[in-house]
């Protein structure tokens, strides 16, 4: 049986995005600028642990959070030409994100959530602070 490649790399990445994958980013972009969906679902994934993490580290507040998933979510998601089952998924995980911040409503029972998952995400040095050292 002959399996394609593009099948592979969809369940792949089906199999990255679940809540369960969710981890803490200690340096996560700003809501505004931050992933380009373009480049893949990942990056609409990661969009996820960023919002969270903004909201467990103080910088946003809980409903910052909620419409920042939303609006992602409705406005940002649909329009992406991802396939099917897996936009399905990122829309299953954007509305259980907003189902654990309406549960948690706290910034460091988020964060705890989050670090339940792993280590936090490693963060990639910038190259301007690369050159610093």
């Amino acid at each position: 049986m002959h399996v394609d490649n593009q099948d592979k790399e969809d369940s792949g990445v089906i199999g990255k995005i679940q809540i369960k994958n969710l981890r803490y980013n200690p340096m996560p972009p700003p809501l505004k600028g931050g992933r380009e969906f373009s480049k893949g679902p990942i990056e609409a994934f990661y969009k996820i642990e960023d919002i969270l993490s903004l909201f467990a580290d103080g910088k946003i507040s809980v409903e910052t959070a909620k419409r920042a998933l939303m609006y992602a979510r409705h406005a940002i998601l649909p329009n992406q030409k991802y396939k099917r089952d897996i936009l399905e998924r990122l829309e299953m995980i954007y509305d259980e994100a907003i189902n654990i911040l309406e549960k948690f409503r706290n910034p460091k029972k988020i964060k705890e959530w989050l670090l339940s998952h792993g280590e936090p995400r490693k963060m990639i040095q910038r190259l301007d602070e690369f050159f610093k050292s």
